[in-house]
């Protein structure tokens, strides 16, 4: 396990992680310099200690909010306020170069956005004091309260999309990612949380089998093409579903697989299920059920290396036991908070937050399985790929 402290690196609150990779962390920093709101793009090589500049800005708004999107060779930053202006910028990694930068005009006022890649940008809106016919009509027409478009920064285009699956959705709904070189796109297509889905089987008898949860599969080329030429909809594949009696959630991937939590409501049996990146092979990869001696418990799932905990309360300790790539088995003290993860089936990773009515701390602890030592901090901290970093 590698542990990264930020904690002098970064001036203040407003440090924000973008991205951990092997050799460097990408973050942004707001201060106040000279009577300016400044906003700096920092890179942090782990192997020469060193911190770097990309870029800076300075922001003329200080009610201007930052969205960040890391990419192999760039990151896009867009800017806005919840208003109908928002920028968009393109920054080399390498140079530090702006090698986009647009004000875009909106129909509505932003809501949320989703970079796909290094060049697109999917962006809803809402209805705002200008546009109150538009939007009428647009619900009217599709029964949806928002807007969605493609914006291209290459061409410094947009294209609205119709697509019902994509504008219903949420921007974290849509999910990219690298499969030996080229772009796919994974949409997520819940029926509410998991309370109102259960809600929805317990009324099947009045709402019938028309509930669904869905999880569409697309190359982003296609994707975009198909956006691009006006199609009503884009040539997804659908790789899961659940009705009205079952649930099926994202889990996370990892380079093989994608990982998606399963359940069926009747049976109240749950289960982890695996979906082939290359193959589209489907395949229950783990159990997420409790036998009826077993005392209380539940399923942690790392969404981000497919690994899955068992973390069950046994009095005065809990206990850890992986179910999906991991071996993990051992107690530790009820004191080091809740579960976060475990990085090399050795150091787990647990969380406190200690607070009254006026204050709020937050504390992170690496508990080492082998020698039972433990560090505890109070700070941020993220975990990536074995990596701890602290800020």
């Amino acid at each position: 396990m590698k542990v990264v402290d930020l904690r002098n690196v970064f001036a203040s609150c407003n440090d924000q992680l973008i991205e951990i990779s092997d050799h460097l962390i990408y973050y942004a920093e707001e201060k106040t310099e000279e009577g300016h709101n400044s906003l700096f793009l920092l890179e942090y090589n782990r192997v020469t200690r060193r911190e770097r500049i990309l870029a800076n800005y300075i922001l003329d708004k200080p009610s201007l909010t930052q969205h960040y999107f890391s990419f192999p060779n760039e990151i896009i930053v867009v800017l806005e306020d919840g208003g109908g202006k928002i920028e968009i910028l393109r920054i080399d990694k390498l140079t530090g170069e702006e090698t986009s930068c647009v004000v875009l005009s909106l129909v509505g006022s932003f809501s949320e956005c989703a970079a796909l890649d290094e060049g697109r940008v999917v962006i809803y809106t809402t209805e705002d004091d200008d546009h109150t016919e538009l939007f009428a009509a647009y619900r009217q027409l599709t029964g949806y309260q928002r807007v969605a478009l493609l914006f291209d920064l290459d061409e410094e285009a947009y294209y609205y999309i119709r697509d019902p699956r994509i504008c219903a959705a949420s921007a974290c709904e849509l999910i990219s990612y690298d499969l030996d070189g080229e772009r796919q796109l994974l949409v997520l297509q819940p029926h509410g949380d998991e309370h109102e889905k259960y809600k929805c089987y317990r009324n099947m008898r009045w709402l019938g089998e028309h509930v669904n949860d869905n999880v569409w599969l697309c190359p982003l080329f296609d994707f975009v093409v198909s956006i691009k030429a006006g199609e009503a909809r884009t040539p997804m594949e659908l790789i899961l579903s659940a009705g009205t009696s079952g649930l099926v959630r994202y889990a996370g991937m990892n380079d093989e697989d994608l990982y998606f939590r399963v359940k069926h409501f009747p049976s109240n049996d749950q289960r982890l299920c695996a979906v082939s990146k290359r193959t589209g092979k489907r395949r229950i990869v783990a159990q997420l059920n409790l036998e009826e001696d077993e005392p209380d418990a539940f399923f942690c799932i790392d969404t981000e290396d497919g690994r899955a905990y068992k973390i069950s309360d046994c009095g005065d300790c809990i206990e850890a036991d992986g179910v999906l790539n991991s071996g993990l088995q051992v107690q530790y003290s009820k004191e080091l908070g809740d579960f976060i993860t475990c990085v090399e089936d050795r150091f787990i990773i647990a969380k406190y937050i200690l607070a009254d009515d006026t204050d709020s701390f937050t504390f992170y602890s690496i508990y080492d399985c082998s020698t039972q030592k433990q560090l505890s901090f109070e700070c941020a901290c993220e975990v990536k790929s074995g990596t701890v970093v602290l800020y």
